[in-house]
Order: C-alpha cells, then sequence, then structure tokens
C-alpha cells in the first residue's frame, strides 16, 4: 500500500491550500483511493492517476510525503493478518497489522472476536486497544468495506508522518 499527498499550486488562489492523498493497495491494483481533506474516500480506476498527471499545473505530488507500507499476507482459520513496515522514503517509521474477520463484515458482530484473536496473537508483547471502536469505526456504521481500510492506513501514515509536521496533511 502506498500513499501520496498532492497540494494545490500556491498560485491558484481558489485551490489555496487545499490538498488530498492518493492510496494504492496491491489487493486492488486496479483502484486509486482519493482522500479529501473531510476524509471522504473517492474510489476510481487507476487510470485516475493518468488524470492526475494532467493536472500538473493545478495540483503538484509532495514527493517528501511519500509513504509506504510493505508486508507480508497470513491466512489463520477464517482470519487474515497481514504484518508490514511503513516508511516515508528510505525511513523506517513503525509496524502495521492489519487482522480481518473474513465471515463476516458486520462490525457488531466481529470486534468481540478481533479483540479475542489480538489478545492471543500479541500476547503481552503488544498492548490491544480496550476500544476497537476507535481504530475500526466504519464510515456507514454497520457493516466494514474497503473504505474503512482505507481510512485505517490514512491514519497510520498520518501519525508516522507527525513525527516532521510539516509533512503531514492539513
Amino acid at each position: 500500500m502506498d500513499c501520496e499527498q498532492f497540494t494545490a499550486l500556491p498560485n491558484l488562489s481558489a485551490l489555496s491550500g487545499r490538498s488530498f492523498q492518493v492510496i494504492h493497495t496491491s489487493e486492488n491494483e486496479s483502484l486509486s483511493f482519493a482522500i479529501t481533506e473531510q476524509t471522504n474516500v473517492l474510489v476510481s480506476e487507476r487510470s485516475f492517476d493518468t488524470i492526475l498527471t494532467k493536472m500538473s499545473d493545478c495540483y503538484q505530488p509532495n514527493k517528501l510525503t511519500r509513504i509506504e507500507a510493505k508486508g507480508k499476507k497470513f491466512e489463520i482459520g477464517d482470519f487474515s493478518i497481514k504484518v508490514g513496515s511503513v516508511s516515508l522514503g528510505p525511513n523506517f517509521k513503525c509496524l502495521v497489522m492489519e487482522v480481518e474477520y473474513k465471515p463476516s463484515s458486520y462490525t457488531k458482530d466481529t470486534l468481540p472476536l478481533l479483540h479475542e484473536f489480538l489478545s492471543i496473537v500479541c500476547s503481552n508483547l503488544v498492548p490491544v486497544p480496550e476500544n476497537l471502536n476507535q481504530i475500526t469505526t466504519p464510515t456507514n456504521s454497520t457493516f466494514y468495506q474497503l473504505s474503512d481500510t482505507i481510512l485505517q492506513y490514512k491514519r497510520v501514515f498520518d501519525e508516522c508522518r507527525r513525527v516532521n509536521p510539516n509533512l503531514a496533511m492539513n
């Protein structure tokens, strides 16, 4: 998964200070996800990247903020686990773990299972947040969908950028 921030050029007063992030994931290679400042997730075909290059007189990518997560995927019964490292340019920032309970996308049912699973897998090595709702708040509050995962990675990426506030999205 990679994320790049696009910022409006300063000479465009109507767009001044506006920015958005574009995220790509290897799980859905044909899609691009653009996240606005209001955290709306826009899903498009990968050809959206071509449109972005044609908008270079309005928006420019900030190469210093390009961040990516790379890792491995494991299957344990009904659970899918992805563990990876997050890097900002050549610099390692953190480890990230994504856990999915595949049979259900109904959040009320899956949160207790995810908490129990994480407690067992992480043992005492990594504290598991008591309230997973803070992390897994879905956009439509009932069913979990791909845009929710994209927003979670955006939060992780923003937290990694926070080490250097000049790189954080407004």
